[in-house]
Parts: C-alpha cells; sequence; structure tokens
C-alpha cells in the first residue's frame, strides 16, 4: 500500500479512548501504545484515555517504557465507573472531560459509545473495527457513525471491510483500510545472535520461537508435534498468567516435546530480543483462528506479530491462511505450509536447518517488504482520509 503523507496534522488534538486497562498482556494493548505515538510522531496532540485499575496503576511514563514507545503523549486514568453499564458510563466520562479540547474522538473495538457523543459534540470521530459487531445496538452504532459526515470506520483489511459492506449491508463510503504496522526501529536486524542468546541464558542449539497467545487455533499442538522428535530447541513467549503457561506445558510434555520452553508473558520492550535470539519464528495457526472470545477471524485479521516477525529479519514459517498471505509468499518472505500439518512444518524447519542461505534471503525480504508498514506511516494514512476542515 501507498502511504500519503499529505495532512497538516500539527496542533490537531486527538483523544484517544479505550475500555482497556493497561499493562496487559493482549496485542490490541500494544497496539493502542503504538498509535498513539504514532499519530504524536506527526503532530498530533494525543490524549489517552483509559480506565484506571484496580490494582496499583503504573505512571505515564512507567507504562510508555513498559510498552517501547515514545513518551510523546497524555495519558490519563479515569476510575472505573460503577453501575449500570459501567463501560458505556466511562465513555461518556471521558468525552465530557476532555471535550473542549479535542478534535478528533478515536476508538477502537466496542468503544463506540465515545464516538457516537463525539460526533454530536462536533469532533471527528474515528472507530478501529477489527471484528464483527457483536450485537445489534453496536451494529446500528456503528452505521450511525459512517453515516456522518465527520464520522470514519477503520478495517485492518479490506476483507473485513468487505465482511460489513457485502454481509452486513454498509455502505462504501467513509472507510479507510489501514493494516497493522510495527515500529521497524526497535528491531535490529544486525543483532548478534549469541549475544542475545547470552542476555537471555538461551543453550546453544538451533532455536524457534513463538510470540503471541496460548489458546486453541494458534497452531501450538501442531508445533508441539512436529518438534518432538527433533534436534531443536522451540521458545514459547506468551501467556496471560502462570496457570495458562502451565496448561500448555503441560500439553507439550504429554505431546512428547520434551524440547521447548516456556518464559510466560513478557513485556513489549524486550519482544525485539525474543524475535532476535531465533534462528526461525513460527506463526503456524490453525485453519481456524479465534481470538480469545471465540471469534474467528481467520479470513480478515492482520497479527501484529506478523509485522513484528518480519521487521526482525528472521525466517519466518506461516500456516498458508487468507490472513496471513496478505504480506506474506512462499519462498518469497517466508515458507507457508499447509495449517495443521506436521510433515508440512518439520518439512520446513528442515528445509530451513539445511539451507541457511534460504533463510537469509526470506529473511531480507521480508524485513524489506514490512519496513513501509510503519504505525507513523498507518497514522498519516488514517490521518489524510478524515479531510478535516
Amino acid at each position: 500500500m501507498a502511504w500519503e503523507n499529505t495532512i497538516e496534522t500539527q496542533h490537531l488534538r486527538l483523544l484517544y479512548i479505550t475500555s482497556h486497562i493497561f499493562p496487559a498482556a493482549k496485542a490490541s494493548s500494544v497496539q493502542i501504545m503504538q498509535m498513539c505515538a504514532a499519530f504524536a510522531s506527526i503532530g498530533a496532540k494525543v490524549n489517552l484515555v483509559f480506565q484506571k485499575p484496580d490494582y496499583d496503576s503504573l505512571s505515564a511514563t512507567d507504562l510508555q517504557q513498559h510498552y517501547g514507545v515514545r513518551p510523546n503523549f497524555e495519558i490519563v486514568q479515569l476510575p472505573r465507573s460503577n453501575g449500570p453499564r459501567p463501560t458505556d458510563m466511562f465513555q461518556l466520562k471521558a468525552v465530557l472531560s476532555e471535550r473542549r479540547k479535542n478534535k478528533i474522538c478515536y476508538t477502537r473495538g466496542r468503544d463506540v459509545t465515545a464516538a457516537i457523543l463525539g460526533l454530536i459534540l462536533g469532533m471527528y470521530s474515528v472507530v478501529e473495527i477489527h471484528g464483527k459487531p457483536v450485537s445489534l445496538r453496536e451494529q446500528t452504532m456503528l452505521r450511525l457513525i459512517q453515516l456522518h459526515p465527520r464520522g470514519r470506520l477503520v478495517a485492518i483489511t479490506n476483507a473485513l471491510k468487505e465482511l460489513y459492506t457485502n454481509q452486513l449491508g454498509f455502505g462504501q463510503y467513509r472507510w479507510i483500510v489501514a493494516p497493522g504496522g510495527v515500529d521497524v526501529t526497535r528491531f535490529k536486524p544486525d543483532t548478534s545472535v549469541e549475544e542475545v542468546r547470552k542476555q537471555l541464558n538461551m543453550a546453544p542449539g538451533i532455536w524457534l520461537v513463538y510470540v503471541g497467545g496460548l489458546y486453541e487455533g494458534r497452531g501450538l499442538d501442531t508445533l508441539f508435534e512436529s518438534v518432538a522428535n527433533l534436534a531443536v530447541k522451540v521458545m514459547i513467549v506468551g501467556g496471560h498468567n502462570s496457570e495458562e503457561v502451565h496448561k500448555w506445558k503441560h500439553k507439550a510434555r504429554t505431546l512428547g516435546a520434551n524440547n521447548v520452553h516456556f518464559v510466560g508473558y513478557q513485556a513489549p520492550e524486550q519482544v525485539p530480543l525474543y524475535l532476535a535470539a531465533s534462528d526461525m519464528l513460527i506463526m503456524t495457526y490453525d485453519k481456524h483462528v479465534y481470538t480469545p472470545s471465540g471469534e474467528e477471524t481467520s479470513d480478515w485479521a492482520s497479527p501484529m506479530k506478523m509485522f513484528e516477525y518480519m521487521a526482525a529479519s528472521r525466517p519466518i514459517i506461516a500456516s498458508d491462511i487468507p490472513m496471513l498471505r496478505e504480506l506474506l509468499t512462499d519462498n518469497h518472505n517466508a515458507l507457508l505450509i499447509t495449517p495443521e500439518d506436521t510433515t508440512s512444518l518439520r518439512a520446513a524447519i528442515r528445509r530451513l536447518t539445511n539451507n541457511p542461505k534460504l533463510g537469509h534471503l526470506i529473511a531480507t525480504k521480508a524485513r524489506a517488504d514490512v519496513v513501509k508498514h510503519t504505525w507513523i506511516n498507518r497514522a498519516q494514512h488514517i490521518m489524510n482520509q478524515l479531510e478535516i476542515r
């Protein structure tokens, strides 16, 4: 995608409202932080407003360091609302407390109440859509936002936009298609594998690294079965809590994969180190991919880790499914395998093990292909489509 760089964003004030709680072991929390930093990097004055956790909260500086983003935007933590519809009440409070300062109200996911109020108060409202609406109420509110001259809907892929327009009856107008992104400056292709492994206390050998959620549909069963009898080691980086990690560790052992090592959730600022320590990066989704809430996304998702894997400039083995073919091409910037097929995965691992030149070639091309998909370019593209007057 060609990204524009034309609209003047200096002094535009953007209010990003999310019902998320930070920090969180979710890719969505990383995306929100990265987009706030990106909007600020192109000149917008950004305020991120979210719900203050019940436990001790981190300062704005600590949160920005945790997520590895520039401290170039403001963070406001509002107390969680009690009573009926607490998420809606939080959004209303967030908009009303900041309404005089901002030109744009930006939300994502289910936080559509804030966008509606933003339009009523004269703001531009933008909602990032990452899935299907979960209720008639949400679908109706999204349609109202699209109908408004100052409303915009951002779809993460063309396939997701077409789902809304072809299946749900949405119009073709006021859409912005913007796939995921990456801060390529956080990933250093020339990082010494040996030095990083010393830093992470990793033993010598061939290491496969998986970063992401530990739940069904991510191809972990296939991965464990495939490596059980191979002379490789596997690093699993992820997991919401120790119980989840223990569950999957037990599954790996049950499948005979004693060469799989779990390090649990790692702060986003640490993820580039684990990717740099790998010989191969694994993204072997099942045929049907589900979110933690059970929504199937295999036809239209835009997984953030795909962009980060590509930026890391390490060979990628990935499933040959629609959502990954948006950017990945077999034998060009990745090796694509048949989903849920241990024979196919083993063959890809052996092929890269026996042919380091191939691995270097596809890793280099992956990095070259992803450099235009930065968060900053994505933010600029969205701003250009707003037609702010």
